[in-house]
């Protein structure tokens, strides 16, 4: 099983998701592909909608562009889904 070092990677996962993750309709392409941990395979994932559809554990890590500095986040699909849930855009 792949392992991710977490060290480093943003967590506070409501603002990015809000203001970058679900800025852009779920069927659209992410400005920043996901990359998804399933097991030893990582995948690119390129919409929400496709990201939706892996396992709740499934470990995602995505970009978020800045103007002077690029952060990363980290979180897994479960984390999306109750985000959604709770009413999120």
């Amino acid at each position: 099983m792949t392992k991710i070092n977490k060290e480093g990677f943003r967590k506070d996962i409501t603002p990015f998701f809000n203001q970058f993750v679900l800025s852009i309709p779920t069927k659209d392409r992410q400005s920043t592909p996901f990359l998804v941990t399933d097991g030893d395979t990582i995948t690119k994932v390129n919409t929400v909608d496709e990201l939706l559809e892996h396992k709740n554990d499934v470990e995602v890590l995505q970009t978020w562009p800045g103007k002077v500095k690029s952060d990363v986040f980290y979180f897994v699909v479960k984390d999306l889904k109750d985000h959604l849930k709770k009413g999120g855009k």
